[in-house]
């Protein structure tokens, strides 16, 4: 048996879908468990007429309390040796549960990739940065451990960072979500998924893209976050990583997480000692374009436009179309070269993705000493800061 859990949360548009999903999996034994953290508007009706089309759906009515309460009380009254969550927004492909139990040997926790669907009908594909296959022995359990969190390179995570993609062991799943603030809006999927890797006697570890993860206006806005917010996740992670025989490695991994949270939730944190951070290369008075549209990119994008000191005079992504239909003045990449800049800030996390992205403007001419992104070197010069900022918020 394996128990879906899908928090649901005024997505009358979507759920269907969803719900569709599940009920067309190819894999019968499920139960399927709707949770309605206090929706108002009718999705909760659906997700009643649902469960009177199909004896496998259950379904909970409740106040309104986030993302982590409405799985948990999913995850109290399930009854399957996996777990796997889904989004009310999202779903499945109808082989997936299938497809995956089957790859996955029957691991503690198999993960899988998901494709991302955006508004605009295009799509792209998230996948693991780890090799592939079934960890059980210590040897290869370590290394993965050495790379889950990021993978060798800022902001390129070795697994998803996502609870959704995952099948999980109950027991373990809920040992660990029990673990999670109650109140996290921010990386709570984080806080519980690196915590199971690492309890974990077996990780199957696959690419196969069986998950659709629907990108909209909604999921782009960035929520404000208090440091101490922040802190509570690093906690959780702490409190798991540093018991561990692999802490050095996990601690390390954890100040890059560290970085990108503070990166895209309190950029205003940053900005003391840097006329662009952590763009050193950026000088006062200088013309900055941007290129990059998703979170980091409008953190960035806003900061050089509201700066005293700074001069934007452009913002650039591939992806323009998409996020022109979310209200932004965004511009093709194909008019960067037009554009009249002294500096073109990539504003892309992924530091292989930032690589990627200069190799192409290099081709169509663009100056490399006027191109910059996010290198580690310069977070690794100022962690004493990083380490200061968060201990404040901690008193």
């Amino acid at each position: 048996m394996v128990s879906v859990i899908v928090p649901v949360y005024n997505i009358e548009k979507y759920i269907s879908i969803c719900v569709e999903s599940l009920l067309m999996q190819t894999y019968s034994e499920l139960e399927i468990i709707l949770v309605d953290d206090g929706s108002t508007d009718s999705s909760g009706q659906i997700c009643d007429e649902f469960a009177m089309r199909d004896s496998r759906i259950k379904v909970i009515h409740k106040k309104n309390e986030g993302q982590v309460k409405a799985r948990s009380a999913g995850m109290e009254l399930s009854t399957g040796s996996y777990i796997t969550c889904v989004d009310g927004d999202d779903w499945l492909e109808e082989n997936a549960i299938l497809k995956i139990l089957d790859e996955g040997y029957g691991a503690d926790v198999i993960c899988f990739a998901v494709t991302e669907e955006y508004e605009d009908g295009t799509n792209g594909r998230k996948k693991n940065t780890v090799k592939e296959g079934l960890y059980t022995k210590n040897e290869e359990l370590y290394e993965l451990y050495s790379k889950m969190l990021m993978n060798g390179n800022f902001f390129e995570m070795g697994i998803l960072p996502y609870l959704c993609g995952k099948l999980i062991k109950r027991d373990l799943l809920i040992r660990c979500q029990k673990e999670v603030p109650d109140n996290l809006f921010y990386a709570e999927d984080v806080a519980c998924i690196y915590p199971c890797i690492l309890e974990a006697g077996s990780v199957y570890v696959s690419n196969e893209t069986l998950y659709h993860y629907r990108i909209h206006g909604a999921s782009m806005v960035g929520k404000e976050v208090t440091r101490e917010k922040l802190n509570s996740v690093f906690r959780t992670l702490e409190k798991s990583f540093q018991q561990h025989l692999m802490s050095e490695s996990l601690g390390k991994q954890l100040e890059y997480y560290k970085w990108q949270s503070l990166l895209l939730k309190r950029y205003s944190d940053l900005t003391g000692f840097m006329p662009l951070f952590p763009f050193p290369m950026v000088k006062e008075g200088m013309r900055v374009a941007v290129y990059g549209a998703g979170l980091f990119g409008r953190v960035i994008k806003e900061y050089c436009e509201t700066s005293d000191n700074l001069i934007l005079t452009g913002w650039f992504d591939k992806r323009y179309e998409s996020y022109v239909q979310q209200g932004l003045e965004v511009r093709s990449d194909t008019e960067v070269k037009k554009a009249e800049f002294d500096i073109l800030v990539i504003a892309i996390l992924n530091v292989n993705l930032a690589k990627e992205i200069i190799t192409a403007f290099l081709k169509q001419g663009v100056p490399e000493e006027k191109m910059a992104y996010v290198q580690t070197k310069v977070l690794d010069r100022n962690v004493k800061y990083i380490m200061q900022l968060l201990s404040e918020s901690a008193k």
